[in-house]
């Protein structure tokens, strides 16, 4: 079986590839593992009083315990939500993986797991544009709605696609500096895995159309050795990719930046 890890960061599309994933009847991502609001670390925290580590990333990953109690676990919240249930047994999977955020890596020192599993396959997906993912990332905070499974009320839908945010831009211009030193850190990491254990996809192109999302789908699941069947996610952009829409102080933002070298993140 392989092990394969999505490594990422916030409102870089993630939801979408997990989402993919656990459609497929022989994939399994159990999504962020590490964040402290997660489940599996609050169970963690609690029975160990301890922090992740590594030892609790080995579990996650070889625990057939922990694979069954999260299919009982999503089969439960899929009856609740009136979803299909799928029930996958353990001998059918041939990858099982998790996601997780760069900050929170490097919150619990874990960023040599990468060097220390060589045979891990890593999903490096990425936003080139880092101020729509800030403007995401304050749109989210403001809306408190992470996916597109949480809009299923009407007013939700139009409460997200009507959201807009004042930018403080002092804040924006440090935030900008702090993502391409993160960016650098990242590619570092990933210089020393395998390029037969690495697929890089960009968000951007991941969304440009339908015809790339089938591409990277079909690209993904041959990385992890699994038949590409045409799987569609059901997550859902939330909010419009025109910082115009968003930003309600915009044309400060534009006259801030554009004489900048992040003059490019305005288009």
């Amino acid at each position: 079986m392989k092990q394969h890890f999505i490594y990422t960061e916030a409102r870089s599309g993630s939801n979408f590839l997990v989402d993919l994933f656990n459609q497929h009847p022989h994939l399994v991502n159990y999504g962020e593992v590490l964040g402290d609001w997660t489940k599996p670390h609050k169970i963690f925290r609690a029975l160990t009083r301890r922090r992740p580590s590594k030892a609790y990333l080995n579990f996650i990953y070889s625990s057939r315990l922990f694979f069954y109690f999260s299919q009982l676990y999503y089969a439960y919240q899929n009856l609740l939500r009136h979803k299909p249930i799928q029930f996958k047994r353990y001998s059918q999977i041939r990858s099982v993986g998790v996601k997780d955020f760069h900050h929170t890596m490097l919150k619990y020192h874990l960023l040599d797991f990468f060097r220390d599993h060589p045979d891990l396959h890593i999903i490096y997906l990425y936003r080139e544009n880092h101020l729509k993912q800030h403007i995401s990332l304050e749109l989210m905070r403001k809306t408190r709605i992470v996916s597109s499974e949480m809009t299923q009320d009407g007013k939700l839908v139009t409460q997200t696609r009507q959201s807009r945010i004042r930018v403080d831009l002092p804040e924006i211009l440090e935030m900008l500096t702090n993502a391409e030193k993160e960016v650098m850190q990242q590619q570092e990491i990933l210089s020393h895995v395998d390029t037969d254990h690495l697929l890089s996809i960009s968000y951007e192109e991941l969304f440009s159309s339908p015809e790339s999302q089938a591409h990277f789908r079909q690209q993904a699941f041959e990385f992890l050795g699994v038949e590409a069947i045409p799987i569609t996610s059901r997550q859902r952009k939330l909010s419009s990719d025109n910082l115009q829409d968003l930003v309600e102080n915009y044309d400060e933002l534009h006259q801030e930046l554009t004489h900048t070298p992040y003059a490019k993140f305005l288009s």
